[in-house]
């Protein structure tokens, strides 16, 4: 197997986050969609800003938005 291009590792990654926010607005349905979207590109983009290879960003991306989510559904109006 060889190893993917660049372009070709940062549609992966890109294919992962999508998936991410797919999950998240399932899971915070209580918010909006477009926050849960905005949280996530927030996120993804510090973590790909400092990473040395982004194998695991999306992975990081899903569990540090979702900390971050659970605070704004906590503070959401019911």
């Amino acid at each position: 197997m060889e190893p993917l291009t660049a372009p070709e590792r940062e549609a992966k990654t890109d294919r992962q986050i999508a998936m991410v926010v797919e999950q998240l607005t399932r899971e915070f349905s209580i918010l909006p969609a477009d926050v849960v979207h905005r949280e996530v590109a927030s996120v993804s983009k510090r973590l790909l800003a400092a990473a040395r290879f982004s194998d695991h960003v999306a992975v990081l991306t899903g569990r540090y938005a979702a900390e971050l989510l659970k605070v704004a559904a906590l503070n959401s109006p019911a």
